[in-house]
């Protein structure tokens, strides 16, 4: 049986089509699951008994987020930038997002129209450093 180059070509070009959206779009980080993206492995939780889980000590950076009062907020689209590129975007449906990750940050949290940001430096190493990014209250 003979495959035509076009055939070959056009099943390529389709492949890549359907796999493009994907690579622009954020990942979801699914609750207390590890993942990777940009070299930097996060994982986001803080809610129930799993928040306790003695592995999340083994990330050296901890973002909470949080509005003025104190109060833990989830569902977070957060969007992490080095040398003004962003590095890893996420959306985390927990109050924490724990990194392994080394270098200067940026890092931007939104709650629909609200956002907050913060900057931290990391050797990826040593105890956790605990960063809180503030996102203004509800209008």
């Amino acid at each position: 049986m003979r495959i035509s180059k076009i055939a070959i070509l056009a099943s390529l070009a389709g492949g890549v089509a359907l796999s493009a959206p994907a690579l622009l779009e954020p990942a979801f980080a699914v609750q207390d699951q590890p993942m990777t993206m940009g070299g930097i492995e996060a994982v986001c939780t803080g809610v129930g008994s799993a928040k306790d889980n003695p592995a999340w000590g083994g990330y050296p950076i901890k973002l909470v987020f949080a509005n003025r009062a104190g109060e833990n907020l989830a569902q977070v689209h957060v969007a992490l930038k080095q040398r003004g590129k962003t590095v890893l975007e996420t959306d985390c449906d927990a109050p924490w997002l724990l990194l392994k990750a080394k270098g200067d940050f940026a890092v931007t949290a939104m709650v629909g129209a609200r956002v907050g940001n913060a900057s931290f430096s990391s050797n990826g190493s040593g105890p956790q450093k605990e960063i809180t990014v503030t996102l203004p209250p509800a209008k």
